[in-house]
């Protein structure tokens, strides 16, 4: 499908998180008209020290300062939204990271069939939310920006842009992968911006093959992150930098008492570990723990408490991280984020 894109005189971004803060104050210096259309969930999130180019001010706190247009809206579909917008007829409308399903009714009204998402994996597999997570559970290198018409479905919409690229090898954490992702989809938004802006465009749209399609779905750390010791050592590391910062941490027991696992890595060096040794603690330094995990030994450099306590001094060998198997059963629940925040 051939799909025509006219010169635009303002852009419109829904949904929240660093870029959608990025892009903002691209326009900003671009004098380019911008307005935001976030979440009460997206609204009061503060990004933080914790992530890439943390900002401690809330999204809206941040709209303020800078003196650009928003709306927070429960409702996609709620009459002030539609007053907000106005004519969207020459505007470039793009979802990033937006709580709401859209259906077709409010896609033809509001943004007169033209509203963008922006997907940071391959479409149409890894389709749904946690894109980070489960990249780096399944050892995923390969980075996209990919820019497609929403339709009314969940992802499925023609594909009318991409840019592919490769995580650097020392990428292992989410917070690796976002400061990337960051990098590369700011570049790719401005430089399609730019191009509109100019002379419009008119893009040959790619229509997605669904036999191709997988969807994962959205990650909690509170409900998902507990590390099953039975898994191989290479699963366990995976999972364990899934769940990384600027996350928690995967979670076990310890003594009684629930611990927080960052910063792990594997080693072969110590032989071949039976299963039943799995998750106890065979070695430690001030710096580090060595750690029983199926064929090989799981380092773990960073270990605490609820309190944030560092644990490596009171950890003795012979200590034993365990997950109690209801905690593993309790993993299968999906979450279900809303505007307002999980439910």
């Amino acid at each position: 499908m051939k799909l025509q894109i006219n010169d635009i005189q303002k852009v419109v971004l829904i949904g929240g998180g660093a870029l959608l803060r990025k892009i903002c104050l691209w326009c900003l210096s671009e004098d380019a008209p911008i307005s935001v259309i976030t979440s009460p969930r997206h609204s009061n999130e503060n990004l933080g020290p914790g992530y890439i180019d943390g900002d401690e001010l809330s999204l809206r706190e941040f709209l303020e300062r800078n003196h650009i247009p928003f709306i927070v809206a429960e409702d996609i579909q709620s009459e002030g939204v539609e007053q907000f917008l106005g004519d969207t007829s020459d505007a470039f409308c793009v979802s990033l990271g937006a709580p709401w399903i859209f259906k077709e009714p409010t896609i033809n009204s509001l943004f007169k069939r033209r509203l963008f998402n922006l997907h940071e994996t391959r479409l149409p597999q890894n389709r749904g939310g946690g894109g980070f997570s489960w990249q780096i559970m399944m050892g995923t290198r390969f980075g996209f920006c990919q820019l497609h018409l929403i339709d009314g479905g969940v992802y499925t919409g023609d594909i009318v842009k991409t840019r592919e690229f490769l995580y650097p090898a020392q990428c292992r954490i989410p917070k690796d992968y976002e400061g990337v992702y960051l990098e590369k989809s700011l570049d790719f938004i401005i430089d399609f911006i730019e191009e509109i802006r100019k002379k419009g465009v008119c893009v040959e749209t790619v229509k997605q093959a669904e036999y191709f399609s997988t969807y994962w779905p959205r990650l909690n750390t509170s409900l998902h992150g507990w590390i099953d010791w039975n898994t191989s050592l290479v699963d366990i590391e995976r999972f364990v930098c899934a769940f990384d910062d600027p996350y928690e941490g995967a979670k076990s027991y310890l003594n009684d008492e629930i611990v927080f696992i960052k910063k792990v890595s594997v080693d072969y060096s110590d032989g071949n570990f039976h299963s039943f040794q799995s998750g106890i603690v065979y070695r430690k330094n001030e710096n580090w723990l060595c750690v029983c995990a199926g064929k090989g030994s799981l380092i773990i450099e960073s270990i605490v408490n609820n309190r944030g306590e560092n644990l490596l001094p009171k950890i003795k060998p012979g200590d034993r991280l365990y997950t109690p198997q209801q905690k593993l059963d309790e993993r299968a629940e999906r979450v279900i984020y809303t505007p307002s925040g999980s439910k």
